[in-house]
């Protein structure tokens, strides 16, 4: 996904690549929502109505998952497979 391009679901987002456009997750307020990718560094990232500003691109991406907290706010962590 380049920089320009926009992913916009209802529900979650996978990514089997790079994520460099505008993302947004739970676009109907759902808050459970959540988007993985081998490489995010969106230009903006959205779950429900939380929004993050540019990543910036990663020297050694790895994948990951972003969510919302406990708090309601965005955050990415590493995937750990189940």
């Amino acid at each position: 996904m380049n920089p320009g391009a926009e992913i916009v679901a209802e529900g979650n987002v996978l990514v089997w690549g790079r994520v460099r456009g505008m993302i947004h997750a739970g676009a109907k307020g759902d808050i459970s929502a959540y988007i993985c990718a081998l490489d995010l560094s969106p230009t903006q990232l959205r779950i429900a109505n939380e929004v993050s500003a540019a990543l910036e691109p990663q020297n050694n991406p790895r994948p990951e998952v972003a969510s919302l907290n406990e708090d309601g706010k965005l955050q990415s962590v590493p995937w750990q497979p189940s």
